[in-house]
């Protein structure tokens, strides 16, 4: 009992490490009648405060500076306080959270959290931190790729409830978000339109997109200290549900266990992470694009850049091009009248997109040395896949799929009028195929982190070099249907027939072109957190 209430207390984080056997108690007082001692045990308060200050360069968020501040020990009530804004040129975000450990008197812990964030995701952008090269793109091939702004607010309140003398604990979390997005390329606007996400759609289907939640969970918690831990497990299981009202409905279990063995006379410490997660929609519907799985950064695969790993699909759809000449003129309906503008030739495209995940596994593994005092090395290793297992899960909503199933593309011949005519109709799936070799793909990172707890701030400080020996380096070619009959061919008059030929090239060129998918071999990057 002695031991099971220190380790408690070392759980708290409240206190510097507390050990059975050091002589740290006095005031004894014997009851023999009960059979019982009371213990008066002398502690050392660690800093209450603390203080995060992060930043660097990311894919996601492009340059960033964040700032953070947390109490423990708020008011010393053992109550938590927690503010943290971080501001970057693709990514801006506010939270203030506040949790009471001894709600009414009784063991109930209960929280909350308040938020808002604004997110611009430019693939452009990310395509060329992949390959580190700058992109030159023209407009036309820019409107391919994904480029737009998600901007949620939102909060979460949480309760729970440690199960009698024991280290158990049930609770449960309600969350509630309303996220709003600005798609600024086609490929954008399809993606989000065109998916079978929510039950609205029309021109607001990017607003309003309001998910109700809740999260059942039980806990299993024996690690000896809140940070640095050095022997113990934790064991996480829980269950996200949304559907409680809102347009969003989607069922997501998850699992984490994180174990610790001492080493060297507990001066060291192997540690080991496992986390799960599978995310589906329900009731006719799909989950949200931007609430599926993507991993990378500091909390899982550390080589990787934030939110970077995802498997690549290609989204069926629809454009038109102008019939152009082989000068670079276009090839106007009325050289009389050019208010009539030029031939425009409707062709089926596929747009390249990064939809996530719906099976998330990693996992984790550090070996944490002492060095001096705060200054810890660890050598790592983090693995993990994030694949699409249900392909229906990225369903085409029937609008989009019946307006592309039904569309004539091609203009292969002039009538008399020289109106196009003769267009010919596809058949596409209703739901987005992985692309072959980026789907089942794991990835690996290995490498060396120099962690130093802080003193002033009260915060693990990072830095570390990272090393992917397994990643995504291949090339994919979009799918096209794009043929040369869809353009004026030998019936049309010889200066279109010329202009077909060039403009099947040009498209061809632009829509049928290979895409380098390449992510870094190498990381160096410095974070004021925690992997595990």
């Amino acid at each position: 009992m002695w031991e099971f209430s220190l380790l408690r207390l070392n759980q708290l984080g409240y206190f510097e490490q507390l050990k059975p056997d050091d002589p740290n108690t006095t005031d004894k007082k014997l009851d023999e009648k009960d059979g019982t001692v009371d213990l008066a045990l002398k502690v050392k308060e660690k800093g209450k405060n603390s203080i995060g200050l992060n930043g660097g360069v990311s894919g996601l968020e492009g340059a960033f500076i964040g700032l953070s501040y947390t109490t423990n020990n708020f008011l010393g009530l053992g109550e938590t306080l927690q503010i943290q804004a971080s501001i970057g040129n693709l990514m801006r975000s506010v939270l203030f959270g506040f949790t009471e450990p001894y709600l009414w008197d009784r063991p109930l812990q209960a929280g909350f959290t308040v938020y808002t964030t604004r997110t611009s995701y430019n693939q452009a952008r990310q395509y060329a931190v992949l390959t580190g090269q700058q992109l030159n793109l023209p407009s036309y091939y820019l409107q391919n790729l994904q480029n737009y702004t998600q901007s949620s607010t939102g909060f979460t309140s949480s309760l729970s409830y440690p199960l009698h003398r024991s280290l158990k604990r049930v609770g449960i979390t309600y969350s509630f978000d309303n996220s709003s997005l600005i798609a600024l390329s086609d490929a954008s606007k399809a993606l989000f339109t065109n998916l079978a996400f929510r039950g609205i759609s029309g021109p607001n289907a990017l607003t309003g997109i309001i998910t109700s939640k809740i999260l059942p969970s039980f806990t299993i918690n024996t690690l000896d200290a809140s940070y640095q831990p050095h022997s113990g497990k934790q064991l996480f299981l829980g269950g996200e549900v949304a559907g409680l009202g809102g347009t969003v409905k989607s069922v997501r279990p998850i699992v984490q266990y994180k174990q610790f063995f001492p080493m060297q006379k507990r001066r060291n410490a192997i540690g080991i992470n496992f986390q799960g997660s599978f995310l589906t929609g329900y009731g006719g519907l799909v989950a949200p694009p931007f609430q599926r799985f993507y991993m990378g950064g500091e909390n899982d695969l550390r080589g990787f850049d934030i939110r970077s790993v995802s498997p690549i699909a290609f989204l069926p759809n629809k454009a038109v091009v102008n019939l152009t000449n082989p000068d670079g003129s276009t090839v106007l309906k009325d050289p009389s009248n050019p208010r009539l503008g030029p031939y425009q030739v409707p062709i089926p495209i596929a747009s390249i997109v990064q939809p996530g995940g719906d099976l998330s596994l990693f996992g984790n593994v550090e070996y944490r040395i002492s060095i001096v005092g705060p200054v810890t090395l660890a050598p790592f290793m983090d693995m993990g896949i994030d694949p699409i297992v249900r392909s229906s899960q990225l369903r085409i909503n029937p609008g989009q799929l019946s307006d592309i199933n039904n569309t004539p593309f091609g203009c292969p011949v002039l009538d008399i009028a020289l109106n196009c005519i003769g267009g010919e109709k596809l058949t596409f799936s209703g739901n987005l195929k992985p692309v072959a070799g980026s789907n089942w793909t794991p990835r690996m990172s290995t490498g060396l982190e120099l962690q130093v707890m802080l003193p002033v701030i009260n915060a693990p400080f990072r830095i570390y070099w990272a090393y992917n020996p397994l990643r995504l380096d291949s090339t994919a070619t979009a799918p096209t249907a794009i043929t040369r009959s869809m353009f004026p061919g030998a019936t049309a008059p010889f200066l279109y027939r010329a202009a077909g030929d060039y403009t099947y090239t040009q498209t061809i060129n632009t829509y049928g072109a290979n895409f380098t998918l390449r992510e870094p071999r190498k990381t160096f990057r410095f974070t004021v957190a925690t992997t595990f």
